[in-house]
């Protein structure tokens, strides 16, 4: 059967299959169950199929590409103001499907299985830091109420509990030292359980291509390296490197109406992680820019007099997110000397 769009709604063991003819009419807007959907896409053609950007929807995407099918997956955002009538799963189907006609939506890439495993294991190792943030400032607040005080930073706090425990004169009871020293072995657990997992990830970018090309670019470390390799994918999905900036939220919104136009602060869209890092990495190369010399640190010198620090931090994020697009594009290491060309 030939059709010009198939979308799927996702969900847990009861799709929703809506198909458009080559004249964008609806053929049929049904239920399918989730051991039948392959067999069903399999009565079609290779044709276009969309489906929304949501959980199952990356290895979904694999196995319909796998039948000959162009996949292409959307934002949900995007979907959202094409619903028309009550949210059920026939007409989120159809909005599916008119979203992805129009001319300017940008498709999210179907990760490969070696996407999904750099960014899972980014995703356990921030959570695992934070679980040992909490333990972390929860012993430091029981040991500040029994009057003892620690210096800043995990290691001091590790070194510092042995001596504290085996202390008689200060104010810990029988109760109050075993708990501490469970919160401490938890601690220690965690830090361990970082360290393999971080391990685990060098071990699996390392000898990529793109894994060194990104860590030629002033302040793209490993992590960013990683996150960079687990989002983006195919640089060339994107048109330029403003593109990729807008598609981070490093670009700022823009109000425009008649000779109105205001562009406010930047827009938060896309991967708040990835985001983050980009501006971690961007203050981390301003607090040094005037120790060097070179072209970007001139630059960045003149921005830090005419705007304000945390300003001059986004600016930069916004063009390392350039310089990434452009060092993936050509497959050449970054050239400082061409940074502000």
């Amino acid at each position: 059967m030939k059709c010009s769009v198939i979308s799927i709604d996702l969900a847990k063991n009861i799709f929703q299959i809506c198909v458009l003819d080559e004249n964008r009419k609806v053929l049929f807007n049904k239920k399918v169950k989730r051991s039948e959907l392959l067999h069903e896409l399999r009565q079609f053609s290779p044709s276009l199929v969309v489906m929304e950007a949501c959980y199952s929807s990356n290895p979904w995407g694999r196995r319909i590409e796998k039948l000959g099918h162009t996949v292409r997956l959307i934002p949900p955002f995007i979907v959202k103001p094409f619903v028309i009538g009550n949210k059920n799963d026939a007409n989120d189907a159809l909005a599916i499907a008119e979203a992805s006609l129009r001319p300017n939506i940008r498709f999210v890439a179907v990760k490969s299985t070696e996407q999904q495993d750099i960014q899972s294991l980014q995703r356990i190792n921030e959570r695992m830091i934070k679980i040992r943030t909490d333990d972390v400032n929860q012993l430091r607040g029981l040991l500040a109420e029994y009057g003892v005080v620690v210096g800043l930073g995990i290691p001091t706090l590790l070194k510092a509990v042995p001596d504290i425990l085996e202390d008689a004169t200060n104010e810990l009871t029988l109760a109050a030292r075993s708990f501490i020293l469970r919160i401490y072995r938890n601690i220690q657990r965690m830090s361990a359980q970082i360290d393999e997992v971080k391990t685990q990830l060098t071990d699996l970018i390392k000898d990529k291509a793109e894994y060194a090309l990104l860590q030629s670019i002033s302040g793209i470390g490993p992590v960013t390296s990683a996150a960079l390799m687990a989002s983006v994918g195919d640089a060339g999905a994107f048109k330029n490197g403003r593109q990729l900036a807008a598609w981070i939220g490093l670009t700022p919104k823009q109000y425009a109406s008649g000779e109105t136009n205001r562009m406010g602060k930047i827009s938060k869209r896309g991967n708040s992680t990835l985001r983050k890092y980009l501006i971690h990495g961007a203050r981390t190369v301003l607090n040094w820019c005037e120790k060097k010399d070179d072209v970007l640190s001139c630059w960045l010198q003149k921005l830090k007099v005419r705007m304000n620090g945390c300003k001059a931090v986004v600016a930069l994020a916004n063009k390392l997110a350039r310089i990434i697009w452009s060092v993936l594009i050509s497959k050449q290491p970054f050239d400082v000397s061409k940074a502000c060309a």
